[in-house]
């Protein structure tokens, strides 16, 4: 028997009001979703972990759990993700340092950071400011500059841990200005903060969100950027480039992993569905409002620019010859 006009309807009335993504897997997600974050808990990259963790439940009806896996530089968390089921249950939020400095600093790292991994999207860019202690005396660039260069000047800059992208920053500014500086590694960007803050370092480049709020308050003095563009949260503060200083920019990413040979239709559901929620006007303030730069980009071509940000960061570590210790 043919349906008819009011059987139609009828089915079409008993059908749910929110039409599913794009592409959706059929049957997924029926159980928890793991999005592991390879650093402590309470860094500044937990944020996008949590946005996508919290809003889950609300597309999908399944919840996504954080797990913070942190060590070794990210490499606990990142390998313990390419090792996992590629069936779309564990994902990652992976960084320049997991994907791209990593792959040059540790020849033994257990996972290769392009055939181990399907990038769902990159989220956002964490644009690296240059910071300077209040009592150092300078106020600008170029008074810095020619601080560091004045003779038996020593200036000492910190970093989040031997070649981090805070290392790796200032070793590229130090390689474009000729700028003496001496390096004192810590555990982590909340360390360097503090001692930036204690006068026990002059200087440091640090995302971001590690330092905005400190910036804000008066604590620490920010003198450049090092990025393409200035920061929506200090707009006042020139890049680099805009005072002299090239081939300077060092900006860190983040972006959400699946263990390679994740199903397509798997990949294309998490996209789908990272895309939507990282572009909407709320969490684009969110985001900015704790010192990111929304930069949403879907795995396809995240991968492409990945493959190119590996061999920028390679060159960095070769030319400065960044050693772990």
């Amino acid at each position: 028997m043919k349906p008819t006009r009011r059987t139609l309807l009828l089915a079409a009335a008993a059908m749910p009001l929110t039409l599913p993504l794009a592409g959706r897997a059929e049957g997924y997600p029926s159980k928890v979703v793991r999005v592991i974050v390879p650093y402590p808990a309470g860094s500044s990259l937990d944020l996008a972990a949590r946005i996508f963790s919290e809003s889950f439940p609300k597309q999908f009806g399944q919840p996504a759990i954080v797990v913070n896996q942190p060590g070794a530089a990210g490499t606990i968390g990142t390998r313990a993700t390419a090792r996992a089921e590629a069936d779309g249950y564990t994902l990652m939020l992976g960084t320049n340092q997991t994907h791209g400095a990593n792959s040059a600093l540790m020849p033994n790292l257990g996972y290769d950071a392009l055939a181990d991994f399907a990038p769902i999207a990159g989220i956002a860019r964490l644009q690296h400011v240059l910071v300077v202690r209040k009592s150092l005396g300078v106020s600008t660039l170029a008074e810095f500059i020619a601080l560091a260069r004045k003779p038996g000047q020593q200036i000492n800059y910190g970093s989040s841990g031997n070649g981090s992208a805070s290392h790796l920053a200032a070793e590229m500014f130090k390689m474009a200005t000729g700028v003496p500086m001496a390096h004192i590694p810590y555990n982590g960007s909340s360390q360097v903060a503090q001692a930036l803050m204690g006068s026990q370092i002059d200087a440091t480049f640090s995302t971001l969100p590690s330092v905005l709020g400190f910036i804000k308050s008066g604590g620490i003095l920010a003198l450049a950027m090092a990025s393409k563009d200035r920061a929506p949260q200090l707009p006042e503060v020139k890049t680099l480039a805009e005072q002299g200083v090239a081939n300077s920019e060092a900006d860190a990413w983040t972006a959400f992993f699946a263990p390679a040979k994740t199903p397509a239709p798997v990949l294309a559901t998490l996209t789908d569905f990272a895309l939507k929620t990282f572009k909407t006007p709320e969490v684009r303030e969110k985001l900015e409002a704790a010192g990111f730069a929304p930069d949403v980009t879907p795995g396809t071509a995240f991968r492409a620019f990945l493959a190119q940000d590996m061999k920028r960061w390679a060159t960095v570590v070769r030319q400065a010859n960044v050693k772990l210790e």
